[in-house]
Order: structure tokens, then C-alpha cells, then sequence
């Protein structure tokens, strides 16, 4: 009984103690208690967590690494891809079918405005005398440039007459033209007067082709300057690749009271073609004409084509050489 009663003052006495400890000024204020920073590590240990790739923009190239199921009946390479091939199943790419081309070729006749060449078995003498000329003469007169300028046919007008053989076409005009002026020369003699011929030598091949190709020629003969019979010149315009003078062509002419006469023996050469009975060429004879003796101009054409236009073969008429 002495020991219990013992026993239970003694831990009385130290409960005491204590708490008297606790609350004595020279006692040190206790550190507040927080809660350990977790150690990274440990954690990582004993509470492992799987490792999320941060998202970012999906990649513009995807490599696949695994091995790519083949279609049938392709065999890899080492160097390339495997080209998939098309199936029954495949949609066969768009086409957008070719425009199609128009064709140019027609007949070989422009039948609207024709004129004759007839077949001379003796050759006429190129001297501006027609005497020897006794041929169908066919009318100029349709004003196709410069009819502000055009005071009738006195002022100017002409008729014509064409002939062949195998080396030359022959060409005759009777020019009515009240005021001779010419005093331009090669590739300006447009600009006074003037004869000039339009041949087309392949009329099938671009029968409906309103542009100059290279078988379309233009030829221009001069009268003579200041006079007819005065220098008289041939001059090419077209093709472009041809132009110049034309030693090779023959022109003669003569003044009228009422005008003047031209008479010319061509090359078929010039035109780069031969001539045969029946053959058909596009053809368009005009005359130009200036009257301003102060300046080298051309003021009036006129034309056997009423519709003749010097760029649009379509415009020409018609050429038959017949025996």
C-alpha cells in the first residue's frame, strides 16, 4: 500500500514538473511544426506516376515506324517507298480532255471575186504597149482605202489583163488617174502610184485563216519616178523574211493623156510556186493613188475585191490560169 501511494506521488511530481516546464520564461519558444517538403525522389519511388509527353502542334510529318501492310502484288524496295497500285476499286484521276483545234483548211477556191490569167503561147513583149494583149479586161474600181480622198473614177480607175506560162505570170493595167505622182522608191513606193498584187499560192491549207502566213505574198510595182518609165521598180513587202527589191521582175511603163499603163512579166519564183493549167491561187489587184504633189502619201486605193483587206487572205479573191 506504502509503495502504491509512493508510486502514484512520484508521477503527480512529474506531471507538475512539466507543465511548470512549459510555462517558465527562460524556456524555449518550440519551432512551429510544418509539414517536410516530399522528397522528389522517394515519392517517385514509392508513388510512381506515368510520364505525360506535353502536348504540342501535331507534326507536319508522320514517320511510322512500324512495317506498312503491303497491297498485293507489290514487292518493296530498299530505296523507296511501296507504290500502291490501283485497284477495281480506284478512282482514276481527273482529265480535262484537250480543246480540240480548230482546222484551217478548206477548199481550194475563193469563188466570189475571180479573175482570169489565160495561157500565152507566145510571150508579150514588156515595152507598155498593149497591142499584143488581146485578153478578158477586168474592171478596178471599189474604193477600199481613202474614199474621203476619192473624187470618181476620173480621178482613178484602171482595167486589167493577166496571163501565164510555166515561168511567168504577166500582168497589163490601163491606169485612169488624173495627177501623176510618184516620188517615193522600195519599200515607201505605196505611197505614190502604184500597182499592187496579193497572191495567196496555197489557198486549201488555210482556207479560213484571217492572218498572213508565209505562202501569202504581196508585190507592189512602181510606174517610174518622177515619171512612168522612169526607174521603175518591184518591190516584195510579205513575207517579211523575203522583202526587198525584185531584180528578177520585169516592169515597163508609159504616161497617157488620162493616165498611164503598166505592163509587168512576174517570176513564178517570186512567189515561190509553179504555175499549171487549172490551178487556183488567191489573188487581189489594186491600184494606189497620190495626188499631193508636196508629199509622198497614199490617199485612195482602189481594188478589183471590193472587200479586199491587205491582212485577212479571207478578203482575196480568186486567181484560175486556164490554157
Amino acid at each position: 500500500m506504502k509503495h502504491n501511494r509512493k508510486f502514484i506521488y512520484l508521477a503527480a511530481g512529474l506531471l507538475a514538473a512539466s507543465v511548470m516546464a512549459c510555462n517558465l520564461p527562460f524556456a524555449a519558444t518550440p519551432t512551429p511544426f510544418a509539414f517536410p517538403t516530399p522528397n522528389l525522389t522517394m515519392t517517385a519511388i514509392f508513388f510512381p506516376t506515368p510520364t505525360i509527353t506535353p502536348f504540342t502542334a501535331f507534326p507536319t510529318t508522320v514517320i511510322f515506324t512500324a512495317t506498312p501492310t503491303l497491297p498485293p502484288g507489290v514487292t518493296p524496295t530498299d530505296t523507296s517507298q511501296p507504290t500502291a497500285t490501283a485497284t477495281a476499286t480506284s478512282v482514276p484521276p481527273t482529265r480535262i480532255p484537250p480543246t480540240p483545234t480548230r482546222s484551217l483548211a478548206g477548199p481550194g477556191q475563193r469563188p466570189k471575186f475571180g479573175m482570169v490569167a489565160y495561157f500565152l503561147d507566145d510571150s508579150p513583149q514588156i515595152d507598155a504597149v498593149l497591142d499584143d494583149w488581146e485578153l478578158d479586161r477586168y474592171p478596178i474600181t471599189a474604193v477600199v482605202y481613202g474614199r474621203d480622198e476619192y473624187d470618181g473614177e476620173d480621178d482613178l480607175s484602171g482595167r486589167a489583163m493577166l496571163g501565164w506560162d510555166e515561168d511567168y505570170l504577166y500582168v497589163a493595167v490601163r491606169v485612169i488617174d488624173d495627177v501623176y505622182m510618184q516620188d517615193a522608191s522600195r519599200d515607201e513606193i505605196y505611197k505614190g502610184d502604184s500597182i499592187d498584187i496579193l497572191i495567196d499560192t496555197n489557198v486549201s491549207a488555210d482556207y479560213y485563216s484571217q492572218r498572213l502566213s508565209g505562202d501569202d505574198y504581196q508585190l507592189g510595182l512602181s510606174p517610174g519616178s518622177p515619171n512612168p518609165g522612169d526607174e521603175t521598180e518591184a518591190y516584195l513587202w510579205y513575207p517579211s523574211d523575203r522583202e526587198g527589191r525584185e531584180e528578177d521582175v520585169k516592169v515597163a511603163s508609159r504616161a497617157r493623156d488620162d493616165g498611164y499603163i503598166v505592163e509587168a512579166s512576174i517570176p513564178w519564183e517570186v512567189f515561190n510556186t509553179r504555175s499549171y493549167e487549172g490551178a487556183h491561187f488567191g489573188f487581189a489587184l489594186s491600184i494606189s493613188d497620190n495626188d499631193d504633189t508636196g508629199e509622198d502619201v497614199q490617199q485612195t486605193m482602189i481594188s478589183f475585191v471590193p472587200i479586199r483587206t491587205l491582212t485577212d487572205p479571207m478578203t482575196w479573191g480568186d486567181l484560175h490560169l486556164v490554157d
